[in-house]
């Protein structure tokens, strides 16, 4: 990807904090539907070491990925982690110029993240009997898999100044809009979940696509823990 800028290894990756987070459970075409909505956007999969000639993650091969996590659930199967943990965990920005590339050889590539981007990354929740509470981001051995979750900081350290900058919705950060919309996409598409746990409904705040309420009591971990949707 000869337009990523060329950085190297004593450059820091990005520093930011105060993250706003999204956690959604989506159908396929609903999935797709966000994708779309969102316009022109780049996926990029960082921290990893690719060929020097790998291209963006497309949205297709994306959504193949994405269908394939949500047919498994559909017929109660639990897909493995392997199977979709990196493909649920891209940087997703407007402009290749929040990201950089550091050669590794002479035919490889670590891509990393420089300015504030809409991180995506493979979300899983969890039910504590003791508060009654669910909770998202728990990776425990037993925590239920829950779609993705796209966060997007509110402060960042400038990696030449070393300031720390609030991050405002203009031109010079293009991808506070792109979360903007995503955020809008799904208050108007999904809804906050309605669990029901020994007879009680908890809504909780990480979301359910609309289009899922068909299915949903076919997951697997869902039903193990005796935990329905209403």
């Amino acid at each position: 990807m000869d337009h990523l800028r060329i950085g190297t290894t004593s450059e820091p990756p990005l520093q930011a904090s105060k993250w706003l987070s999204c956690q959604a459970l989506l159908d396929v075409e609903e999935m797709s539907h966000l994708l779309d909505s969102l316009g022109i956007f780049f996926l990029y999969i960082c921290g990893h070491v690719f060929e020097k000639n790998k291209r963006p993650l497309s949205k297709e091969e994306f959504l193949k990925h994405y269908a394939s996590y949500i047919d498994s659930l559909k017929q109660g199967v639990l897909p493995p982690p392997e199977s979709y943990r990196m493909w649920f965990s891209p940087a997703m920005t407007v402009s290749p110029d929040a990201l950089f590339s550091i050669p590794v050889g002479t035919e490889q590539q670590i891509i990393r993240v420089s300015k504030p981007v809409v991180q995506l990354q493979a979300h899983h929740l969890d039910f504590s009997p003791i508060d009654k509470k669910f909770r998202p981001m728990i990776f425990g051995i037993d925590s239920i898999t829950w779609g993705i979750q796209f966060s997007y900081p509110q402060l960042y350290q400038d990696g030449q100044t070393k300031q720390v900058v609030q991050i405002k919705n203009d031109e010079s950060f293009p991808n506070t809009a792109l979360f903007h919309t995503l955020q809008r996409w799904m208050r108007q598409h999904t809804i906050p979940t309605p669990f029901c746990v020994e007879g009680i409904k908890y809504n909780v705040p990480m979301r359910l696509g609309k289009k899922s309420l068909g299915w949903i009591n076919k997951h697997p971990q869902l039903i193990l823990k005796g935990i329905t949707v209403a």
